[in-house]
């Protein structure tokens, strides 16, 4: 049981930054004056903990390409109206573990550590409200 709750809360979070990250891949380095609510709660997912992890250009780069496909990925399984609700849900849940297994890849030993630290760390934060 308790596995089942940290698995649906890993698959929020990655539905979370799956959506964000391209986003805010795309804009420049500079953070602008005012972000908009929806902004801002997307940007507290997964993303957001990878990018505060420290990570060399390499590693940005990969994890960039690796965000991209997965948001690539999941827009293709939302439109996809051959897949009833529950199935989507499975493939996201799916899509996930395989990107948070991909990022996983490609931090070192420590890095991965903080990483799930700061991913049980939202888990137990209360969600935000839009």
């Amino acid at each position: 049981m308790k596995i089942e709750r940290i698995l649906g809360g890993l698959v929020s979070l990655g539905m979370v930054a799956a959506l964000a990250v391209p986003l805010a891949l795309s804009k420049s380095q500079d953070p602008p004056a005012q972000a908009s609510g929806k902004e801002m709660g997307m940007r507290g997912g997964l993303q957001a903990a990878v990018e505060s992890l420290a990570l060399t250009d390499d590693q940005k780069a990969k994890v960039k390409d690796i965000f991209a496909d997965a948001k690539a990925r999941h827009q293709a399984v939302s439109s996809d109206t051959s897949l009833t609700d529950d199935q989507k849900k499975a493939k996201w849940k799916e899509l996930h573990e395989g990107t948070l297994a991909k990022v996983n890849a490609v931090l070192t030993p420590d890095q991965q550590t903080e990483l799930k630290s700061k991913i049980e760390a939202a888990k137990s934060r209360p969600p935000s409200q839009p």
